[in-house]
């Protein structure tokens, strides 16, 4: 389903991925050789690459899907995925993926405790506080994301994961785009 988020061009599309059984053990299952990005420096986060070419078939039914729900087929180019693991109070900082069109990230497991994904508002402050109270109080926006849920979005929009309080580490596969549009 898609939503609109945050009045402005903002929206993510949220369902259940086609093959989440299949996602799910491989990312659950995915051999936990860390890699450091330079974009972790600033969170707490643990990941793990993967490579396009092992995950692109695992992508595809929900790249369907989603081209499905906003009417439009297209073709892109997939960057190389990774997975995130959160240890207790690991987090994401507020961000987003400039460089790309379009984001998503896969949720094998929801569990009490762990930590949640969320949207963040880039001009939700651009008014000063007794606006954003009066118009616009809510510049945070939680999807209520249930085990097997993938969402897209478009990479622009600023994302991040609050700190986690369980014990058990949280996975997520996450993967940028860029689509490939004929001159």
């Amino acid at each position: 389903m898609k939503y609109t988020i945050f009045d402005h061009n903002c929206f993510f599309v949220q369902f259940k991925a086609p093959n989440c059984e299949e996602l799910k053990k491989f990312v659950l299952n995915k051999e936990e050789i860390y890699t450091k990005f330079a974009w972790a420096e600033d969170c707490d986060v643990k990941t793990i690459s993967c490579s396009w070419q092992e995950t692109i078939d695992l992508l595809k039914p929900s790249l369907y899907e989603f081209s499905k729900s906003i009417g439009k087929r297209f073709k892109y180019d997939v960057h190389d995925p990774w997975i995130n693991c959160y240890k207790k109070n690991g987090f994401q900082e507020i961000h987003d993926h400039v460089k790309c069109d379009l984001s998503c990230v896969f949720f094998p497991e929801v569990q009490e405790n762990f930590s949640k994904f969320y949207f963040y508002d880039r001009y939700g402050n651009s008014l000063g506080p007794a606006w954003s109270k009066l118009i616009n109080p809510d510049t945070t926006w939680y999807p209520d994301i249930q085990s097997g849920d993938i969402i897209f979005f478009p990479s622009a929009i600023l994302h991040g994961v609050t700190p986690h309080k369980s014990d058990t580490i949280r996975k997520t596969f996450s993967c940028n785009f860029s689509f490939d549009l004929p001159d």
